[in-house]
């Protein structure tokens, strides 16, 4: 009979089975990581109750996010007409109050003050990798974690050649 498997010790074993239980769990981490540098969010005032009170002329207020993908809608929320681009800006900037990278608005003239408007634009939260490269390598770094993890479970039963018994 031959007992190639039993060359595999006890503690091989235990060291191969604490390994990947670390590995899985910064595995978790490095992932969920990656996803949230990746991620985009739509942000649409009109589908809920929340609303943007206009601020009064050249006074700037944050909004949600940290990358702003795609051109903002601004919407009177009363009668639901566009407002035109050259009654605001909305850019990205260092938030006077929290010192963040973020979203912000800035009302152009007066027109406007103190009325409630809608938003729309999407936006990569906190923690958003903005270079396309950058988001592909994350990903790929969580993969070769994986495939790290599975070699490693994998090395002493190649190593040891139990899978060429006859």
């Amino acid at each position: 009979m031959n007992k190639k498997a039993e060359e595999i010790g006890i503690g091989v074993i235990m060291t191969v089975f604490i390994t990947v239980l670390v590995g899985v769990v910064l595995f978790q981490a490095v992932a969920q990581e990656a996803g949230k540098g990746s991620q985009t969010v739509d942000y649409d005032t009109n589908t809920g109750s929340a609303t943007v009170v206009v601020p009064a002329d050249g006074v700037t207020i944050d909004l949600p996010g940290q990358e702003l993908l795609n051109t903002p809608v601004v919407t009177n929320n009363t009668d639901g007409t566009t407002i035109a681009a050259g009654n605001y800006t909305i850019d990205e900037g260092v938030s006077t109050t929290t010192g963040v990278k973020t979203i912000r608005y800035t009302a152009v003239g007066s027109e406007f003050d103190g009325l409630n408007m809608n938003l729309t634009y999407q936006y990569g939260a906190d923690g958003y990798i903005d270079s396309s490269g950058g988001r592909a390598i994350a990903g790929l770094i969580a993969i070769f974690f994986a495939l790290a993890i599975g070699v490693i479970a994998l090395s002493p039963t190649l190593r040891s050649n139990v899978l060429n018994m006859r």
